[in-house]
This record gives structure tokens, sequence and C-alpha cells, in this order.
């Protein structure tokens, strides 16, 4: 259904009173899922209607995303249960594996086809009018005028209505001239076998501020098979982390997992499995949240492998020193190639290359488990090539059996455009956090990084730009990439 009309015509009312019917008697053994993108800014108080999966706003390019990923994602699911049949058959069947029906609403498309932001997603809203409904989605879209991509899509609308303000369009809209209907809020034209009428819209309510909460009061025992689409407001927090947490999240991390963050589409948890992930990166400009996220990491370990080493390896700019100086038991603080070199050769880890020979005397130990905590940008210049090309790389091949656990917690260029100081490191780490718009780091870093094979066009396309301390997640063997909401320390 698509409705035009001009300003205060009655186009938000018409939605109102549509959901408000949808919810009068609701079947809870069919499932029925209302995804509304609210582009006129005035349909938030009916979010918590019982079938309203999402209602969001403009103003987060996330959170539109997020709402086409997953009627994607729903439509491959019905696709599979209709099995070719078509969505009404299997709807008003007795199959016990029913389809859901999906219903997308746009009110004030002409805004999202104005957005750029929005623009990847032009041709998939096309695609949707012209076959959506054999799956079972429904679209309701409300419009002003035919401006952006409404015109060729116009033709997949099986119902379309005309308020007032629209007299000039009728013929664009309907394909025949009809009369204006009566001056009258929310009084229009629609067409009905084939001829012109006119009708009169509903309010919602009598009284919506007295009425619309007794509503809502009487569907609160009413329990659907809807799955809300929780939206992040600020900071993401260990007192408010679990108001976030998907309510379909029904598994326990274990003592090697730290949770960092909640995946941005589907808030499950995001964990970094240690016993697997010995190399870890975090990429990402200054002040961009490198920092918590090294915090959350240390504290994780600190509480759960008490036992543990830390070794941290800062520089002039002593960016560690208060990450260090909350965990200093059993923790140690160098700031030189030299002293790292030392404290490697004198605690049995490697042996330390003196004018280009390995120390003799070298021998190696039996160590507790070890954090490698490498954020001296010494390391990524020519002073440290001889440490990411040969010495961590060897020790990263035996930290399973050795309980080693490497964080390069602010990945730099290396200097000199060294390609085999490069691959060693990019090849150590098994996961990488970055805290940065992936599109715009993937192009401006290209193939100098782990992220190197992406394609920043696709990224583009895929992920909205971060928001101050918000990253990626990126599992290096099962190329895995999410998007995260990290959790903010206090």
């Amino acid at each position: 259904m698509i409705l035009f009309g001009g300003h205060m015509s009655g186009k938000t009312t018409f939605i109102k009173t549509l959901l408000v019917r949808l919810h009068e008697d609701i079947d809870t053994t069919y499932e029925r899922d209302i995804y509304i993108l609210d582009f006129g800014g005035n349909l938030g108080q009916y979010r918590d209607l019982s079938c309203v999966a999402a209602c969001f706003d403009n103003s987060n390019e996330e959170n539109v995303r997020r709402v086409f990923r997953t009627v994607e994602s729903k439509l491959e699911k019905n696709t599979k249960i209709l099995a070719s049949r078509q969505f009404v058959d299997v709807w008003n069947s007795n199959d016990s594996n029913k389809p859901a029906h999906i219903i997308l609403i746009i009110d004030n498309v002409n805004s999202f086809f104005a957005d750029e932001r929005y623009e990847p997603y032009h041709d998939l809203l096309t695609k949707l009018c012209r076959d959506g409904i054999s799956k079972g989605l429904s679209l309701v879209f409300t419009a002003s005028d035919l401006s952006g991509g409404l015109g060729r899509m116009l033709g997949n609308f099986g119902r379309r209505f005309a308020l007032e303000g629209s007299a000039d369009k009728y013929i664009d809209i309907f394909g025949m001239r009809v009369n204006e209907p009566m001056h009258n809020p929310g009084r229009g034209v629609t067409i009905i076998d084939g001829k012109p009428r006119e009708l009169q819209l509903f309010l919602p309510f009598m009284d919506e501020m007295r009425d619309l909460p007794a509503f809502k009061e009487k569907l609160s025992g009413v329990r659907t098979r809807t799955e809300k689409l929780t939206a992040f407001d600020g900071e993401l927090t260990e007192e408010n982390f679990f108001d976030y947490l998907s309510g379909s999240f029904d598994e326990s991390t274990g003592a090697n997992s730290p949770v960092v963050g909640l995946d941005y589409y589907d808030h499950m948890p995001i964990t970094v499995n240690m016993n697997e992930a010995h190399a870890i990166a975090i990429y990402g400009k200054k002040k961009f949240g490198k920092t918590n996220l090294l915090t959350l990491l240390v504290r994780f370990i600190r509480k759960n492998h008490p036992d543990y080493r830390i070794l941290f390896f800062d520089d002039g700019r002593r960016a560690l020193q208060e990450v260090y100086e909350e965990s200093t038991a059993n923790s140690y603080y160098v700031t030189s190639i030299d002293e790292l070199y030392d404290f490697l050769d004198s605690n049995g880890y490697s042996p330390k290359m003196e004018k280009g020979v390995l120390n003799k005397n070298f021998v190696e130990k039996n160590n507790p488990g070890t954090v490698f905590v490498l954020q001296n940008k010494m390391l990524f210049q020519a002073a440290g090539s001889q440490l990411l090309k040969n010495v961590f790389p060897k020790m990263t091949a035996v930290a399973e059996e050795k309980n080693y656990w490497f964080i390069y917690s602010d990945v730099r260029k290396i200097s000199n455009n060294d390609r085999d100081t490069e691959s060693s490191l990019n090849n150590s780490i098994a996961v990488a956090f970055l805290l940065d718009n992936i599109a715009e780091f993937v192009s401006d870093r290209g193939s100098r990084s782990v992220f190197g094979e992406m394609d920043p066009k696709e990224l583009k396309n895929e992920y909205a730009k971060c928001e101050l301390g918000d990253g990626y997640y990126y599992d290096i063997e099962s190329d895995e990439l999410k998007k995260i909401k990290l959790i903010k320390v206090i």
C-alpha cells in the first residue's frame, strides 16, 4: 500500500490507525513482525506495540541498515519454509511450520530516497516491492510525491491512496483523472473495482493521549512471537549490558572468552576465545577507544587468570601506564627495545641478539602463562623489525603450548615499506579489532593490514560510519567480520 498526501493531511495518522487495527485481534499462533522506518519522526509512541519488532527514525544510520538486514534474513527463512509455494496458501493452511508475515512501513519514503546514506538500499527496495508479497512481505509507504525512486515502483502497489494536497498528481498516481475529494482532514481518494472512490480515514483513537496507554496496557499480557530489535541508546556498560542483550541468547561463555561488547545487528555477545586466539591486534585512531578495549581484556585476564604474568611494552607516551598500575601484581613495565630484549632473555622466553649474534648462554625456562601487551611505536619502526619478523612469530607458534598471549594494542604502519615484517605480523594475528571507519581504513592501508583483502566499496555499502568508541571484530581464520558496540569501562 502507498498513501500520498500533503503536509498535515493525515499520512502518519493512517499508519497509526493501521497499527492499532493490526493489534486489535492478535492470533499468537501466527508470527507477524512489523518494522517501521519513521522518517516523519512521529511514531515513537507506537514502538511498544506487541508486533512492532522495530521503530527507528533516521538519526542512526546503522539502525536503518539493521532493519533491512533483518527483513532480508526473515525472507530467506520464509523462502525455505515455502518451498516454491505461495505465501497466502501456506499461511491459510494447516501446516504447523508457517512462515512469518513481515510488514515494512516507511513513513515519509521521500526522505528515505533523498538521503544518500541509503542509496545502496534503493534497488533492494524496488526488488521487495516487486516480489516481496510472494514471500510474505507487505510494504506500507507514505509519501508526498513521486520523487526519488517511487515512480518505477508504483506499479507494484496493490492499493494506492491519495489525501488532500495530491490533486495535481492524481493522474500520475492512479493513471486516470479523479475528482478532488471533500476538504476535510483525512479525506482522500482510492480506486475500488477500477473506479475512483472517496474515503475517510479513521483516527486511531478518539483521544490518543488517553487511549493509547490504555491500549498498550490491554496488550501487555499478549505474548507474540515477535523479537524486538533493541537500539543502543548511548554507551554500553556492564551495568546496562543485559538491557541490550538479545533475548535469544542462552549460552554461557567460558573462562577463556572475555566479552568485549555486543554485535551491532543481532545484539549477541562478542567474545574472544583466548584458547584459540593467541595473538590479538587493535587498530584505530587516537582517542577512538583502544585503551578502553585493552583495559577490558586485561581486567578479564587478571580476574580469571590471576597467576598469569603481564608484560607492558610502552613508550614515551606512557599510554599503558594507567592500565599497568591497575594490575601491578605479577606485572612488568618496559619502555625500550633493549629493556624488552633483556626481559625476554633473562626470563627464558627468547635469546637476545647482540651485534648480530644470539646469546649463547640463553636458557629457556618454564614460565607461567604470559600476556605481552605491545604498544611501543618503535616496534613498527626499523628498531623493532627483528622482533616482529623473528622473535614474536616463533613465540606465537608455541603460544598454545606455553600459554602465551600477544596483544598488539596500537598497530601502526610498518616504516620503510618492510613487506617481510608486515607479512610476519599479519600472519601471526588471529583476531583483530578496528576502532575506526572500516571502509576508509581499508582504502588507506590497503594490503598493509589484516583487513587488506577487503573491498572498500563493499564495506562502505555494508556498514555505516562508526560512532566514537565502536568498531569491528575480525576473526581472521573464519573470515568473520562483525560490527560491535564495545563495553565502556567505568
